[in-house]
């Protein structure tokens, strides 16, 4: 979440990134007004709750005939604080929704722009690659067909079920192996995550409310849900909850690769084919966690490890900075990668890397060093099953089959997928 004080010290700029995003303009001072309700009534319990602690020692002072009146006087100032306590509490907790519905300040290189398809290419990478016959999407593939069931899946959990079964699942395996000994060669320290999380990690995150209605709530009782995470980027960034995480001289790096979950709202009717949009996937997700003047150094890392890992691949891909209107409410500044499918002669995202500043770690109140400042974090994508999808497209032969990258020939044992 955003730091309250600079948001009551510089309200104007949180107006204005509510512009950028084409979000409600009136939230900020609405969040004010919420704030400084709640601080003025919460000081006045205070002077109350103060007055009644005094009132034991003037109490013994008083002349008999005056006590009576004192006492009574102390019972109507605790109904007061109790009548105070539950205005203060639903003030607080006004004032907290609001909080929690500023988006972070943007960063000078994301342009203004309402939607994805105001986000800008900055970077390409790898050459498109030619056929002597029309390539097909990869669901038309004979090795796809061979491989994935989709009607199986469909029967088994419903819709965008899928289930990968031998060459395909066994390729998949090694590309994210690979994947992850690239990334453990970067420095990145390998977790094992939960995949369920509670309110508390999901709020102060920033996934609620933001990410609501993409989250599947796994009901404990009736006053508790879990959530399934979308991303093990929450799980991750949730170890450090509460923590002071040293004095960061250099930027703390995570990975881990789990399943993710999102229930795709909105998307009805949007790749009803093939399993690029599914509500089940695989992912590599890649954290840091650093200071905050290492922040372009850090992004600029992410993103030289996203670029190194698809041109060792040997995939065309392309970079898009990420537009205002477009951009997650928690981040500054995000690049989006895209891989190129020429089946259907389209981009599309398999990558996100996101600078959060400091919007994460304050909602979890992640400190460093011995002043407990607020650190920075940043999330980014290291290898998801769409990467896969594009290898199968990009690489496929006349007859259905598909080359195997160089790099995972040796892995994989043959330089066919077949």
């Amino acid at each position: 979440m955003i730091s309250i004080h600079h948001l009551l010290e510089n309200t104007e700029i949180y107006t204005s990134e509510l512009q950028k995003r084409f979000k409600d303009e009136t939230l900020a001072e609405k969040t004010k007004t919420a704030y400084l309700n709640w601080k003025e009534k919460q000081q006045e319990l205070e002077a109350l709750r103060q007055k009644k602690n005094e009132f034991n020692n003037l109490i013994v002072n008083l002349p008999a005939e005056k006590k009576s009146e004192a006492i009574l006087e102390m019972k109507a100032t605790s109904e007061m604080i109790k009548g105070l306590e539950g205005e203060v509490r639903e003030l607080k907790e006004a004032a907290d929704s609001l909080i929690s519905r500023i988006p972070n300040l943007t960063s000078v290189a994301t342009p203004i722009g309402k939607d994805d398809t105001q986000n800008p290419i900055i970077i390409n990478g790898g050459d498109k690659p030619s056929f002597n016959f029309v390539p097909k999407p990869y669901w038309e593939l004979e090795v796809y067909k061979k491989y994935v069931a989709s009607e199986e899946g469909t029967a088994a959990m419903g819709s965008r079920g899928f289930y990968l079964r031998g060459e395909i699942s066994r390729f998949r395996k090694i590309l994210f192996d690979w994947a992850e000994d690239l990334l453990l060669s970067k420095g990145f320290e390998m977790f094992y995550v939960p995949l369920m999380l509670n309110e508390k990690v999901m709020t102060g995150i920033g996934n609620l409310p933001d990410f609501d209605g993409q989250l599947y709530e796994i009901p404990v009782d009736e006053n508790k849900n879990y959530y399934l995470i979308p991303s093990s980027e929450q799980s991750m960034m949730g170890f450090w909850m509460g923590k002071n995480v040293g004095d960061l001289d250099k930027p703390l790096l995570m990975m881990a690769n789990t399943t993710c979950f999102r229930k795709e709202a909105g998307s009805y009717g949007k790749d009803q084919q093939g399993i690029l949009r599914t509500h089940q996937f695989e992912k590599i997700e890649i954290d840091a966690i650093y200071k905050s003047e290492d922040e372009e150094k850090v992004f600029s890392f992410m993103s030289e490890v996203c670029q190194e890992m698809y041109d060792k691949l040997g995939i065309c891909y392309q970079g898009v900075e990420v537009c205002s209107g477009d951009l997650p409410a928690k981040h500054y500044r995000q690049i989006d990668y895209e891989a190129f499918f020429p089946g259907v002669d389209k981009f599309r995202e398999i990558c996100s890397n996101g600078s959060a500043t400091d919007y994460q770690n304050r909602g979890l109140k992640i400190t460093y060093g011995s002043e407990n400042e607020i650190p920075s974090s940043n999330n980014c994508t290291g290898m998801v099953g769409r990467t896969m999808l594009a290898i199968l497209e990009q690489f496929q032969q006349a007859d259905g089959s598909v080359k195997v990258p160089q790099v995972l020939v040796e892995r994989f044992g043959k330089s066919v997928l077949s």
